[in-house]
Order: C-alpha cells, then structure tokens, then sequence
C-alpha cells in the first residue's frame, strides 16, 4: 500500500446490492463503477423506422436481383435465336432479330462478303481444290492448338503434341503431303481451318470467328441446287457464289 495515498472510506466504495436487484439497482450499481456513462434509453419509434428501411432496402435487392436473371435468361435466348421446341414448333423470343443484329454489329463476326467470297473461291481453285484432288485428301487440319490431321488414301495421321488424342504420327511421306497442301493454303491467301471431303463435295472451312454459327466454302461440281438441308434447318444456309461455289452456314455445336 502506499504510505502517501490517503485510504477510501468505505462509504464511497459502491458495493453490489444484496437480494435480489432490480433493473433499476443494477443500471444504478453500474452507473456507480463507471460514472458518465450514457443512459440508454429504448426508441421504439427509431427501431421500427430502421427495421422499416432494412426491410424495404432488402426488398429492392432482391427485385434487382431477380430483373437482372431475368434480363440475363432472355438476352440467351435471344441470341441463340429460334430454337426447336418438341411439341411446339420453333420458339423465339420477341426482339430477338434486333439483339442479334446488335451483337453482330457489336463483336464484328460473320462470313466474308460477296467481292471477297468470288476472290476467295477463284484462289482456292486456282491453287488448293488441285492438291487436294491430286492427293484425294478426305480430311485435313490445321489448328493453331496441337493436333495437324491428315487422312487420305494413304492412311490417317494425327500427328501433334502429347494433348491430341489418338496420335498416329506422320511418316516422311505424309508430312511431305500435309506440307504440300498447307502451302497451296498459303499460296491462296485464304484463311482455312480444315478441308473436308463429302462425296463428291470438298469443303474448306472458315475460321470459327462466330459464337453462333460456322461458315465453309464448299465446291460441289455440277449442281446447280444445294443440297437437303440438315442438322438444324433454321440455321443452315446455301448461298451460290458462282461456277461450282457456294458458301455454306451451319449451327455451331
């Protein structure tokens, strides 16, 4: 104890009511052992006003929240465009046509237009429909990623990274033959993805710009009509360029 401190009397020491204490006691017990502490007083007006708002402030983003999916579930629709219904023909949603213009005008996809395509086709007759012919190529692809695929008479290569699947990698003879139509591809100046075989058909497909659809030059000799339309009718398309071309669009799946 320190000498120099002079002792409390026992009367100002505040000391917990004996018995039982009520609320009154304990708040003034309280005040006592913490002197200038605020007292609390209970607004009921002021708690319902804020529950009020709370109440209201939740309702309104829940109401945002359910706009915003909605708004998000027709945006899909309308831009994956007339869709087959079972039992119902085919649905679409109204303004759809007008969002899809938007979004093409937006993201700048499509295929090339009717100048490029005669231009595109003459080189591709010019400098790859001979290659391909000559080696009867039936299936060729070049991507960017890590397969390059080859399948002609001679047999079916898929040559790559480790990540293509299904590796059958080339022998000299037909790199030598995948080399030679990737440079006639070059030589046309005309961007190609792959070069198919249907029959009588070669198709050369375009790079996939577009979320929603594929197009493919297609060479089909002597018809003078396109061909049944398959897959999903709505969104295939047969446009005659000239001579044997066409320019074909179908569904991205």
């Amino acid at each position: 104890m320190d000498p120099t401190r002079e002792p409390r009397s026992a009367s100002a020491e505040p000391t917990a009511p004996s018995g039982a204490l009520s609320d009154d006691a304990v708040v003034a017990h309280l005040r006592a052992r913490a002197p200038g502490l605020q007292t609390s007083r209970y607004d009921a007006r002021t708690v319902t006003s804020r529950a009020r708002g709370a109440l209201r402030r939740r309702r309104l983003r829940n109401s945002k929240m359910a706009l915003a999916g909605a708004a998000a579930a027709y945006l899909m629709l309308a831009l994956a465009g007339p869709l087959p219904v079972p039992g119902a023909g085919t649905v679409s949603v109204p303004g759809s046509s007008a969002i899809q213009a938007l979004a093409g005008e937006f993201f700048r996809v499509g295929p090339p237009g009717p100048s490029r395509r005669q231009a595109d086709v003459d080189s591709l007759e010019t400098e790859v429909l001979p290659v391909v012919e000559d080696l009867k190529v039936s299936l060729y692809l070049l991507e960017s990623g890590p397969c390059r695929i080859l399948e002609y008479p001679r047999g079916n290569y898929r040559d790559g990274d480790p990540e293509c699947a299904d590796l059958v990698p080339f022998d000299a003879a037909a790199r030598a033959d995948f080399d030679e139509v990737t440079a006639a591809v070059e030589r046309s100046g005309v961007a190609i993805e792959r070069i198919f075989r249907v029959g009588d058909a070669v198709g050369f497909q375009l790079p996939d710009n577009s979320w929603r659809y594929n197009w493919e030059y297609v060479h089909l000799p002597g018809v003078s009509s396109p061909p049944p339309l398959t897959g999903r009718p709505i969104e295939e398309r047969w446009t005659h360029i000239h001579g044997d071309w066409w320019l074909h669009r179908v569904y991205d799946d």
